[in-house]
């Protein structure tokens, strides 16, 4: 009889549709790209082709499409393969802008530093070049309101 009972509940319970608000901030990003240096047949025909040394423009749009304010929201974006980073293209309003030269897992102000051993054992810090750069963060330090959106851009060039 306790058998029964206890398949009777689960059963109700599967059945009965279960509703979750989905109350608070959530952040929707989506990434454009933008060949900057365009010929006029290419933005014509839509047939962008990409060759070594066009510019490449991203731009990460983040939207607020919860109900709450989103505060102190964090965006990392990985810097794609075959690309390298446009040193000051980075831009973001009232963001902190980061950058990791280690796969994300470390970051830090332009210009990112990097630690090596010399053939003495000692640690050297070195400035690293934009062709170390992996990720860059955006920290907005501005709330984005319900339905309102922030831009992040940042310039790749492409390698040869």
């Amino acid at each position: 009889m306790i058998g029964k009972m206890i398949n009777s509940i689960i059963l109700v319970f599967l059945m009965t549709p279960v509703v979750w608000a989905q109350a608070g901030p959530k952040l929707d990003i989506s990434i454009t790209d933008l060949k900057v240096n365009a010929s006029e047949e290419e933005l014509q025909t839509g047939a962008i082709n990409y060759a070594p040394g066009d510019t490449i423009q991203y731009t990460l749009t983040s939207k607020n499409v919860g109900d709450a304010l989103m505060k102190e929201a964090v965006i990392t974006d990985p810097i794609p393969a075959g690309v390298t980073y446009i040193v000051g293209s980075a831009m973001g309003d009232n963001a902190n802008i980061l950058f990791s030269v280690d796969g994300g897992k470390a970051y830090s102000t332009w210009p990112a530093h990097y630690t090596v051993r010399n053939s003495r054992g000692i640690v050297i810090r070195k400035e690293a070049p934009p062709e170390m750069l992996t990720h860059i963060r955006w920290e907005i330090q501005d709330e984005i309101q319900p339905g309102r959106a922030h831009l992040s851009k940042f310039d790749v060039v492409v390698n040869q």
